[in-house]
């Protein structure tokens, strides 16, 4: 019988941060859970993480289809929480140009990112490695891993937005999609942590 509960309480010591923190089955990946009546070129199917061979963290968010014109005004953004809170912007529309640029704010825990107002960072210029590409049906982001800080938090979700950017501000006014790990805002969790399950064993 104490062999049974020790078992248990094993089990639910590996469990129980997989169930808090709703990680998908690849820890690679993370899915959209929101309206699936937008337009496809505006909805998020994933976002796929992996690391590169020269030491950069990828992210590539799918679409369901090319977004080759229309609206100035819509985005897609990755949203990285380390720290500060960091948003990796490109315009939706190809036409625009494809050049990344990166705002920045305090971390604002339970403040919808609606609500704040984003400042241009300087990031770009003390690491260029951060960099953005359109890929087919979707963009692709690149983030040097010597800027990451491994004792601190790391999240990040993936949204396509309508925004206003006016000088050296950014605000969001509407989100279209958002691609989260679960449906429900998760325990953020460090950033040596969220690497050991990129590098982890494919499920």
């Amino acid at each position: 019988m104490s062999r049974l509960l020790a078992l248990t309480v094993q089990l639910l010591l590996i469990t129980g941060p997989v169930i808090a923190m709703q990680i998908d089955a690849d820890p690679r990946t993370i899915i959209s859970f929101m309206d699936k009546s937008l337009p496809p070129e505006l909805d998020i199917l994933r976002v796929t993480t992996d690391i590169s061979p020269d030491n950069h963290l990828k992210f590539q968010v799918h679409t369901k289809a090319e977004f080759l014109d229309g609206e100035s005004g819509d985005y897609m953004l990755l949203s990285i929480q380390h720290e500060k809170a960091y948003m990796l912007l490109m315009p939706l529309n190809r036409q625009t140009g494809d050049k990344i640029t990166v705002y920045e704010s305090e971390l604002q825990r339970g403040v919808p990112i609606t609500s704040i107002k984003f400042i241009e960072s300087e990031i770009s210029s003390t690491y260029p490695d951060f960099s953005a590409e359109y890929i087919d049906r979707g963009v692709a982001y690149t983030v040097p891993l010597n800027w990451i800080n491994f004792g601190a938090d790391f999240g990040f979700d993936a949204y396509t937005v309508r925004a206003n950017r006016q000088g050296d501000t950014f605000e969001i006014i509407t989100i279209y999609d958002q691609a989260r790990r679960g449906r429900t805002e998760a325990e953020p969790i460090s950033a040596i942590t969220l690497l050991n399950n990129i590098c982890s064993p494919k499920k």
